[in-house]
């Protein structure tokens, strides 16, 4: 166990590094390919890629929670001293399992109701074949899914080296291919088949490391019911959060296609895409300190008295780090909107951009208590906080966005970061028991 005097070591240098690039690779990689699929599909059609990539989304929750049930339990077994793997694998398969039959179940109802379907998601903005679009966007978030179970595993294990080697290339291999396939075809559903093929590359990939580094190299064991149950009761209220979160990702995009058109909307993702860097390189900077808290509330009352004296120092670094990115942001959108979006962007309300910053630099205040409070199994309150918090952001969404337009769905979004201030003070009394533990 290293203090925070020992925050500058090579170990924790590595940990911050990787998962620093790790947390590069996404949001890069999409940068990239909305330069490249507004160039090669035109405004309107990446509009529409961008509708059905939210929908699918939307369609998807469950993943998200299951990834960080994942990463929880197979921590917490690393802590436990688990050297079988045995607890590992079963949490992994069990997860796994339930992600399958969900997926399976929506590609079902999918397939069945592919064009009505369409025409409720596009409204006007449909077109021909729009039908396929939807359908072969859910599969290849399906495939994603699975991928990301496969990636909290291996956060679990503290591998980020080789996590964020293996998001670098499957986001490479993502972007040529897809990119590729739009240039040659600039069919939006060539360039779904494509994005579809390279996820399951990645997956096989995931899934080689994950085994190999899995103590007793066991990726997979038949679940007990107690595994089911943990994943129930951690898990179900992160499904709740997760559910809420894709509704406020995914539904306010979906609004502005059926209010403002296709264009305006591809111009609020270019938006997001920018403003997003504020909350998700921190964010995945610092995801180390979520399996590290995890298995350091497995080792008694040391491990305890090392995460009370982590997360200030954490905290403090996440923050000035958003701090400077946000600046940086909001400083630079000119040349940043030019660079990734082109002529698309209408510079008349750039300004938009501005205050999605905002919203991103105070969700970034939130990060370190957030994986405290995910580490230490309070998924109850993190769930009810930030669901109440994105409820209302998407309910001024409705009102906002007819009104308004891109500023009223800014707006929005500034009452989630400041909802989940409630994080910051549930965490210090989650700190002030920890320490009276360790007294």
């Amino acid at each position: 166990m290293q203090s925070p005097a020992s925050l500058l070591s090579r170990p924790s240098l590595g940990r911050a590094f990787w998962s620093g690039t790790d947390a590069a690779a996404a949001p890069v990689a999409a940068l990239l390919m909305t330069a490249g699929l507004v160039r090669f599909l035109g405004p309107r059609d990446y509009g529409l890629l961008v509708i059905a990539l939210a929908a699918s989304g939307l369609s998807m929750a469950i993943s998200p929670a299951i990834a960080a049930t994942t990463t929880k339990f197979v921590s917490h077994a690393s802590g436990a001293r688990d050297r079988s793997g045995g607890l590992a694998a079963r949490v992994l398969s069990a997860s796994l399992l339930v992600l399958v039959v969900i997926s399976t179940c929506l590609l079902a109802v999918a397939g069945a109701l592919r064009n009505p379907l369409a025409h409720a998601v596009f409204g006007e903005a449909g077109r021909v074949g729009a039908g396929d679009v939807l359908l072969l966007a859910i599969v290849s978030m399906c495939v994603q899914q699975v991928d990301a179970v496969l990636a909290a595993a291996l956060k679990g294990l503290e591998r980020f080296k080789e996590q964020a080697l293996i998001e670098i290339g499957s986001r490479l291999l993502i972007a040529i291919l897809v990119l590729a396939a739009a240039w040659r075809t600039h069919d939006v559903r060539v360039a779904l088949l494509a994005q579809c093929a390279a996820s399951l590359v990645a997956v096989a990939a995931r899934a080689t490391a994950v085994r190999a580094f899995m103590p007793g190299a066991r990726l997979f064991a038949r679940p007990a019911r107690p595994d089911y149950a943990a994943i129930l009761d951690f898990g179900g209220w992160m499904w709740l959060s997760a559910v809420a979160g894709m509704a406020y990702y995914s539904v306010d995009r979906i609004i502005i296609g059926h209010v403002l058109g296709a264009v305006a909307l591809a111009q609020f993702n270019i938006f997001l895409q920018v403003a997003q860097l504020v909350h998700y390189v921190p964010s995945s900077v610092f995801a180390f300190v979520f399996p590290v808290f995890s298995r350091s509330s497995a080792e008694g009352s040391h491990g305890r008295g090392e995460i009370v004296r982590w997360y200030r120092h954490y905290l403090a670094i996440s923050t000035g780090a958003a701090l400077a990115i946000a600046t940086a942001v909001v400083s630079f959108r000119q040349p940043l909107l030019q660079l990734f979006a082109g002529g698309v962007v209408d510079t008349g309300q750039e300004s938009a951009l501005a205050w999605l910053t905002l919203a991103f630099l105070l969700l970034s205040c939130n990060i370190i208590p957030y994986y405290l409070l995910l580490a230490l199994g309070r998924s109850k309150q993190v769930s009810l906080i930030g669901t109440a918090s994105m409820l209302v952001a998407l309910a001024l969404a409705v009102v906002l966005v007819p009104r308004y337009g891109l500023y009223g769905a800014a707006f929005s979004r500034l009452a989630y970061g400041l909802g989940s201030f409630r994080l910051v003070e549930r965490a210090q009394r989650a700190l002030r028991r920890l320490d009276g533990e360790r007294a």
